[in-house]
């Protein structure tokens, strides 16, 4: 899939460092495929920022904060695929109402995640009009003590948005 993706999320993750065959294999992707855009989001400036076009250096702990403010842009901003969410989800209006509670507005996103609203709206941009999103997320993200809701919430966006099961996408 990250060969086929057209967008890969680093979420939590210095994979030049922990991950090393993945990361050769985004750098290979990168160079047959210079569209391919990278989102490194870690609170760190690690190796892994050298390939990002964009490095969200969010506060610690603040993940599902994001992925709930980009759930919630998503869904305002209607990129969401109906058809995939009425045939293979529910709960849809307890996940936004969740998402609105901690998340109601980019500026508050960018305010809790301690980053601009610029690259906040940047990322949420990029992610609802590409198609072929790839989020990997590691030790960073689901090892912390609400790794269940920061992965939940990453969860979330690929299926209001239909990306998963399809080559080239999916949350993994």
């Amino acid at each position: 899939d990250i060969e086929r993706a057209k967008l890969v999320v680093l979420a939590g993750s210095n994979a030049a460092w922990c991950h090393p065959v993945l990361y050769q294999r985004l750098v290979q992707a990168r160079q047959d495929h210079p569209e391919l855009r990278v989102v490194l989001i870690d609170p760190r400036r690690t190796a892994s920022a050298d390939l990002a076009d964009l490095h969200l250096a969010i506060a610690p702990g603040t993940d599902a904060v994001l992925f709930n403010g980009l759930l919630v842009y998503l869904a305002e901003h209607d990129e969401t695929h109906p058809l995939f969410v009425n045939g293979h989800t529910e709960g849809l209006d307890a996940a936004l109402a969740a998402a609105r509670a901690s998340s109601p507005d980019v500026a508050g996103v960018a305010a809790q995640c301690g980053l601009g609203v610029p690259q906040v709206t940047q990322f949420f941009e990029l992610f609802a009009r590409t198609e072929r999103v790839v989020t990997l997320f590691s030790q960073g993200v689901n090892q912390s003590s609400s790794g269940t809701d920061k992965v939940n919430s990453i969860i979330k966006c690929h299926l209001l948005t239909g990306r998963l099961g399809r080559p080239g996408m999916g949350p993994f």
